[in-house]
């Protein structure tokens, strides 16, 4: 078995990819490189995070997720959470994917919004 570099699962040795986060298992990484997910956002919105992890995905960008549950009891209520990981050598392509697409669910939202005022 190996660990993946990015998010610490156990895989198969002849894993290429890890089947958690997406992480390329081929990269060679050297004994004294230190490999350190750091967090990148927290979203409140599931739909939203898995959006954005394809997105990470789509550019080659493995990212991670803590395996405990994020459930969070506010007022009475619960509602789940959902915290990114990236490798810090990603964290700079990953902060702008992030800020693009943060951008354009404002966009989304605003044109689904005008869209459905002109049907009523």
């Amino acid at each position: 078995m190996k660990n993946c570099h990015v998010c610490n699962l156990a895989c198969e040795d002849d894993a290429e990819i890890c089947p958690i986060c997406g992480a390329d298992l081929t990269r060679e990484v050297e004994l004294d490189e230190e490999v350190e997910p750091v967090l990148l956002t927290t979203f409140e919105d599931v739909v939203s995070a898995e959006i954005f992890k394809d997105v990470l995905a789509d550019n080659k960008i493995p990212y991670s997720q803590p395996q405990e549950d994020n459930m969070k009891v506010i007022f009475g209520g619960a509602f789940a959470s959902e915290e990114i990981y990236v490798d810090q050598s990603d964290y700079d392509k990953a902060r702008e994917l992030l800020e693009e697409f943060l951008a354009s669910e404002a966009e989304f939202a605003a044109q689904f919004e005008d869209d459905f005022e002109e049907e009523q």
